[in-house]
């Protein structure tokens, strides 16, 4: 059994394929959030459900099944795993050949699942450090003029912006903006 509850989206056009993928994955705790029939419609779903994993029958109709699978990882839509039911060749994508048995699909859906996780929070925290960088860099530029319009030096200009953020209760950052945006009208 899976220690999170991990949903699901199946695109296929094969009724017995999707019947004995969903019997293996609802057994063993993951749920199904949507399916698609065919290209366009699966990757509607996906931007609107956005699961954990999504199950991709590599016989979807109709197009390109290598550029879905492009936008779906470009995108961050989900986990992906496709499972061949006929002669297709993905490089760079898990790929299991249909039928597969339940212990793979639930062992490699379970680690697409937790590796998804893992990247997604990864994304954040990076996401995170660049908007800690950009404000430290809008800090410096602040600093910079002031230093330049009222020739004083670097402690000073820090301190001016911290004084006047206060002063006019925002934040530092928010201080370092205007700064920036109206550099001629600072006083000291």
């Amino acid at each position: 059994m899976v220690d999170n509850r991990y949903d699901y989206c199946i695109g296929t056009a094969n009724p017995g394929f999707k019947k004995a993928v969903t019997a293996m994955l609802t057994e063993r705790g993951f749920y199904s959030s949507g399916e698609g029939k065919n290209i366009p419609e699966f990757l509607r779903m996906l931007r609107l459900i956005q699961p954990w994993l999504a199950i991709i029958d590599t016989q979807l109709p109709p197009g390109n099944i290598k550029q879905l699978a492009s936008i779906i990882e470009e995108d961050g839509l989900s986990a992906i795993l496709y499972i061949s039911t006929g002669s297709i060749n993905l490089n760079g994508y898990m790929l299991l050949q249909w039928p597969v048995e339940e212990l793979v699909l639930i062992a490699v859906a379970e680690a697409l699942c937790l590796e998804f996780s893992h990247k997604k929070k990864l994304q954040q925290k990076i996401k995170g450090l660049e908007k800690k960088l950009s404000r430290r860099e809008e800090i410096e530029k602040a600093k910079a003029i002031l230093m330049n319009n009222m020739a004083i030096d670097e402690d000073s200009a820090y301190r001016y912006l911290q004084k006047t953020s206060m002063e006019h209760r925002v934040s530092i950052i928010e201080m370092a903006y205007r700064v920036i945006a109206n550099p001629d009208q600072i006083s000291f």
